[in-house]
């Protein structure tokens, strides 16, 4: 932080498993930056990103945040649970705003973590109930989830949120792990369906996403299929796979997809394709436009109160009731300690036809069930 800048770190996924999601959430942030700068920046301070790529290695990851912290006001991007749980400490200690690319519940208990939308928890509630709602689901029938045991931020979290909700929609929960490494999903699809399961829950990354998908249609077996948004990339909408995906899954998000015709989405997709023409873009574009917005009304409640310290980010981080998105994402708050920045969900579908392959079916609602799980 400077008399005229403010810089803001970023440290993504620019070249490893997650490359392709990585690059859109940076570019979303720089198109936030982009236009803040427009109008003159913040406080009179041009906004800056520092950008470094620790290719989804925690090691590379926890070294490259040591040596960026010093130089920023706080981070706009942190891709990677492992990588994020390696520095949550020293986050707490430095009093560092950071707003992880992560939906874990329990990042909400470090005051400093910005859980930009709903936990993985609350957004798996949400999509077990709309398909009851759709009668997809009847009391009594077995659900499956299937999660990959490496990925516990993700899939325990998700877990959770469908143990809950299955009690209280009279549902069943059969549960199956495969390891991080393990390339083939067909083993515990093959262990669902044994179980008789009628929907599935996948905590998956997209490649593995993709093998699960395929597994279920070769094994017959027909069922909807609901995922978080990391589950899912434009990429799988290629080849044989697409007419299963837009037939079988639903995609839970806090975020509006690319191509939605809402007015905040339309604006983001404009600036898109005029700053990155060659770019292909997906989801993960509006939400780094989001977190760039969310921390914007940080940094403006901080300028109101002269106070640009990390303690004083801090108070103006729990002063955020709302955030002015145009429809990007479903009503934000901050103010509230240890909960979840947000309660509804989109339900959106895959669709080929679209840029960034997916399509909202429900708008944004918040379920009884997650109500009463409070968070």
């Amino acid at each position: 932080m400077t008399q005229d800048k403010i810089r803001l770190g970023v440290l993504s996924d620019l070249s490893g498993p997650f490359a392709s999601g990585g690059r859109n959430v940076t570019e979303g942030n720089q198109l936030f930056v982009n236009e803040v700068n427009s109008k003159g920046g913040i406080c009179g301070r041009k906004v800056e990103l520092i950008v470094r790529d620790h290719a989804f290695d925690t090691e590379k990851g926890k070294k490259e945040y040591l040596s960026l912290e010093p130089e920023v006001l706080g981070f706009v991007q942190i891709v990677g649970a492992q990588i994020t749980q390696s520095i949550e400490d020293d986050v707490l200690h430095q009093q560092v705003l950071t707003a992880p690319t992560s939906w874990n519940s329990a990042l909400l208990d470090n005051p400093y973590m910005m859980v930009v939308g709903a936990t993985y928890k609350v957004d798996v509630m949400n999509g077990l109930e709309y398909l009851m709602r759709q009668g997809l689901l009847s009391r009594g029938d077995t659900v499956g989830h299937l999660r990959i045991s490496d990925e516990k931020e993700y899939g325990d979290d998700a877990v959770a949120g469908s143990t809950f909700a299955v009690t209280q929609l009279g549902l069943n929960l059969t549960k199956a792990a495969l390891q991080n490494a393990d390339p083939d999903m067909s083993p515990g699809i093959a262990a669902l369906k044994q179980a008789g399961a009628k929907a599935l829950v996948l905590s998956t990354n997209p490649r593995q996403t993709a093998s699960a998908v395929a597994a279920a249609a070769q094994l017959g077996l027909a069922v909807p299929i609901i995922i978080n948004n990391p589950g899912f990339a434009p990429e799988l909408l290629q080849g044989q796979l697409a007419p299963i995906m837009e037939r079988q899954v639903f995609v839970l998000s806090s975020v509006a997809p690319f191509d939605a015709a809402i007015p905040g989405p339309r604006q983001v997709a404009a600036e898109y394709r005029s700053t990155f023409p060659q770019g292909t873009p997906s989801m993960a574009v509006n939400y780094g436009y989001l977190v760039g917005l969310s921390f914007g009304s940080v940094l403006k409640r901080a300028c109101e109160h002269k106070d640009f310290s990390r303690e004083g980010v801090l108070k103006a981080f729990r002063e955020v009731n709302s955030v002015e998105s145009g429809g990007t994402s479903v009503p934000l708050r901050f103010s509230i300690t240890g909960r979840p920045s947000a309660t509804e969900t989109f339900v959106l579908r895959p669709d080929s036809k679209v840029q960034g392959g997916l399509t909202i079916v429900a708008n944004q609602f918040e379920s009884e069930v997650s109500r009463r799980a409070g968070r």
